[in-house]
């Protein structure tokens, strides 16, 4: 059974783990840097270590809904996206019947993938390309050469489809995967912040000309520490400040879902003339976080998205797109170049912060009342982290 597998290599991961959190605070390097106060904020041996990051992959990846892409790439049957959930490669395609259908991207012969590009279109079936087992859009393997030489008869070929996984479109465009069978459905995963991103329209928003794709040396919860990390806003992105009114933030976090509001100031407009939106929506934005690894800022114009795909334990890579009502690409290429910039000036801090964090003796300080989102991620980690998969994690049907 895969989920026998899968309950032996996280039992084998957890007991290095504990070993781990056992000696950490054991080490040598104890007692040059006083730690007054308690601090539940990322911790240097939570970035380093490989058993750790390996067991995240597991148990916080493999239970979480995941944003892969847009639906402006699933128009036509065979039109697929790919992914990754964790460290596991996914796609969606497009069916003949206008749904949509996800599946690992494994060949279930050998470790091939059937699907190779960020998006694409496979015609009638994907075939991978290192002895040809061929699938039909559905997942249903369809072909093996000379099967009957190979395996006889009797091979089952029934029970060898593509693996299917959950899949979820959002607000008419957005695309979410999750490998678990029991975690919660989309819906409950953001419900704090269904109702106001169902107003947003986003259906209605359009991709912009190109996206960001970036690798950095740099833990993903690093990444995830800052993007939940209101305190930093102002002296690491300052020159926001003359249209923010930074002092005026509004912390909120629930669930699986945190939100960080700042005022615009009053000569600063994001509308685009919209009037259907509520004064908070219309004259503010969010920094806002999607449990594990997805970073929206939602305006009443536009969308951003940041993912931070975990690559390895000091390798992450970012995503971003923008998503939006204006067709003007001038437009569209300065809010480009600004979250550009955005992303650089979180980055080289975040960089800086992860060589540091080699420091045997360095401790970190407790959270201020403006970093209780990072506070709150690093808690659902954490006891994702320590919460074994169920025994029945990938039984039953695909909802």
């Amino acid at each position: 059974m895969l989920t026998d597998r899968i309950g032996a290599a996280e039992h084998a991961l957890d007991e290095r783990v504990a070993e781990q959190r056992r000696t950490a605070t054991a080490r040598e390097g104890d007692g040059l840097v006083d730690a007054p106060l308690p601090s539940e904020m990322l911790q240097p041996w939570e970035v380093w270590d490989r058993d750790l990051f390996d067991l995240e992959m597991i148990r916080v990846f493999a239970r979480s809904w995941i944003w892969l892409g847009d639906t402006e790439d699933l128009r036509r049957p065979g039109d697929f996206i790919t992914g990754r959930i964790g460290g596991q490669s996914v796609l969606v395609v497009k069916q003949r019947d206008g749904s949509v259908k996800g599946f690992l991207n494994n060949c279930r012969h050998r470790a091939s993938g059937v699907a190779f590009d960020a998006a694409g279109n496979c015609g009638k079936a994907f075939a991978c390309p290192y002895h040809a087992w061929t699938y039909g859009l559905d997942g249903t393997l369809l072909s093996i050469p000379d099967m009957n030489r190979m395996y006889g008869p009797d091979f089952p070929m029934h029970r060898y489809g593509l693996v299917p996984i959950r899949v979820h479109v959002a607000f008419d465009k957005l695309v979410f995967a999750c490998l678990s069978h029991k975690a919660p459905s989309f819906e409950e995963w953001i419900a704090p912040l269904l109702p106001r991103y169902t107003a947003y329209r986003i259906g209605d928003y359009h991709r912009y000309h190109r996206e960001l794709d970036e690798e950095y040396p740099f833990n993903w919860k690093a990444f995830v520490e800052n993007s939940n990390d209101d305190y930093h806003v102002r002296f690491v992105h300052r020159r926001l400040n003359k249209v923010r009114k930074q002092m005026d933030t509004v912390v909120r976090f629930e669930g699986r879902t945190t939100s960080g509001y700042k005022p615009h100031s009053d000569a600063y407009d994001m509308s685009l003339g919209r009037t259907d939106l509520g004064e908070e929506d219309l004259r503010g934005s969010y920094a806002e976080f999607v449990y594990p690894n997805l970073t929206p800022l939602p305006y009443a114009s536009q969308l951003i998205m940041v993912r931070a795909d975990p690559i390895a334990p000091d390798r992450t890579r970012l995503f971003s797109r923008i998503y939006g009502l204006t067709d003007d690409l001038d437009l569209q290429e300065r809010e480009l170049v600004n979250l550009e910039l955005t992303n650089k000036e979180d980055t080289d801090m975040v960089t800086v912060l992860m060589e540091n964090l080699r420091s045997p003796f360095y401790r970190v300080g407790p959270p201020s009342a403006w970093e209780g989102r990072a506070q709150h991620m690093m808690r659902q980690i954490r006891l994702d982290v320590a919460t074994p998969l169920a025994a029945d994690e990938f039984d039953g049907p695909i909802d």
